[in-house]
């Protein structure tokens, strides 16, 4: 099993509803929306692969 930590984060009310929508929309589970868009961004600063490959 892999080793997980947890983050939590404040954002306003609308926004969290839209991320909501969203979510339910394209049916991802918060937890890999949030860790695809941080791999994403540390991918786009030092060029390199998530663990695994992209996917």
């Amino acid at each position: 099993m892999e080793n997980t930590r947890t983050m939590a984060i404040q954002m306003p009310e609308e926004t969290y509803q839209r991320l909501k929508a969203y979510l339910k929309r394209h049916q991802v589970k918060q937890k890999d929306f949030v860790t695809r868009l941080v791999e994403r961004a540390m991918e786009k600063e030092d060029g390199s692969a998530p663990e695994g490959g992209n996917e």
